[in-house]
């Protein structure tokens, strides 16, 4: 699994938020979201698990911000 981070970012854009507002509703250190939006890292269960309860309270479909295969 791998975040969708133009989605993370569209998002972000959408709701007025920051990229440390962003990581701070994904429940991550902004640190870590940074490296993943650069694509230095891949993410692991805490972003999966933020991104997912994120998607939840916002009503979105988590499948537009992970891709489930390893491409």
């Amino acid at each position: 699994m791998r975040a969708n981070c133009s989605a993370l970012q569209q998002l972000a854009e959408t709701k007025n938020w920051t990229i440390p507002e962003l990581a701070r509703h994904l429940g991550v250190d902004y640190s870590y979201l940074f490296r993943i939006m650069r694509g230095e890292k891949q993410g692991g269960a805490k972003l999966w698990s933020g991104i997912y309860s994120l998607c939840k309270q916002e009503g979105l479909a988590v499948e537009d911000y992970l891709f489930m295969d390893d491409k």
